[in-house]
């Protein structure tokens, strides 16, 4: 059992015991049942469950108000218990708030088995609701921040983005030898994964934080691997390694090397223009497989334009944000 799962067995066990006891000390009846209520309350995140209980506010209205309809004209038979059971479902899926099904046939048969719906009994279901609620509401209300494990994704995935450019520079002077690039790229679609489902979790259990940096942070890393993918395609193509190849892949040693500021983004986009310069000012290929290579390697150097000036746009991003904070 991992600690998110330790974390919530002890919040349901110790809030739903917690709104029996205050249910019971209140002299409500059937005051087992607000600690039921506790238990349906509680969501996985706090929008989630804020969300919920909005739901069961509204079921509990339809509940009262059908209870009330349904046992005074028909009476206090299986009949009408049936009745309601099925207006009730009705309207729960046309209101889409099924998950209060249960909690409003049970208050309704409550009302059914003492034969009333009375003041008396619309306090006591108010109470065992309020309790309930309220106790899974405020349960709820911790749940440990993972930012700490989004900041660690994002590392990660920034080192993950070095190995692949790594493992394409390395083919570049060795297409013969084998490579990690499968198997660091899948590490990385890993983390990218991960990493939105922890920033889409933080969102919802942080109610007034905002983590659209860290959603446009993830797209920032997915274009990278959409343009490393390409170039990975490019330099899969090399009948040879010219020259300028053995150039190229040390620049791209060096790009995965570096460490991820602005400032020395701005330097390696200097240092890619004057490579790129350079290599239209060379001699002219002497046969057709050195051109063919010779332009592919020209691609290369625009997809890693298109990777800098990517990096240089994540970095501006996080400064931003952390200039904000």
């Amino acid at each position: 059992m991992n600690k998110t799962n330790a974390l919530k067995v002890i919040k349901l066990s110790f809030g739903s015991s917690l709104a029996i006891f205050i249910a019971w000390m209140l002299n409500l009846e059937y005051s087992t049942v607000a600690g039921v209520i506790t238990l349906l309350t509680v969501k996985n995140t706090k929008k989630e469950t804020l969300k919920g209980t909005l739901g069961k506010i509204y079921g509990f209205v339809l509940c009262t108000i059908f209870s009330y309809l349904c046992f005074n004209i028909l009476g206090y038979h299986l009949y009408a218990f049936a009745l309601y059971i099925l207006i009730i479902i009705s309207l729960c899926f046309i209101f889409k708030i099924q998950d209060v099904i249960a909690m409003c046939v049970v208050i309704a048969s409550h009302y059914f088995l003492q034969g009333e719906v009375s003041i008396h009994w619309i306090l006591n279901e108010s109470g065992l609701f309020i309790i309930g609620a309220g106790i899974g509401v405020i349960i709820n209300l911790y749940i440990p921040s993972n930012i700490n494990k989004i900041y660690e994704g994002q590392r990660r995935m920034q080192e993950e983005v070095s190995s692949v450019l790594i493992d394409i520079a390395d083919l570049i002077v060795n297409p013969n030898k084998d490579s990690n690039y499968n198997k660091d790229l899948y590490t990385l679609n890993k983390l990218i994964s991960n990493s939105i489902s922890a920033a889409y979790e933080n969102m919802n259990n942080n109610l007034l934080s905002d983590t659209k940096f860290f959603l446009d942070h993830m797209e920032i890393i997915k274009s990278q691997r959409d343009i490393l993918e390409n170039l990975y395609d490019y330099v899969s193509q090399l009948s040879s390694t010219p020259p300028q190849g053995h150039i190229i892949s040390a620049f791209i040693h060096k790009i995965g090397h570096t460490a991820f500021e602005a400032e020395t983004v701005n330097a390696l986009l200097d240092e890619l223009n004057r490579l790129m310069n350079n290599m239209k000012n060379e001699p002219l290929p002497i046969d057709r497989i050195e051109f063919e290579d010779r332009a592919i390697l020209f691609l290369c150097l625009t997809e890693l334009k298109k990777f800098l000036v990517n990096r240089k746009n994540a970095q501006t991003l996080r400064d931003n944000y952390f200039y904000n904070l």
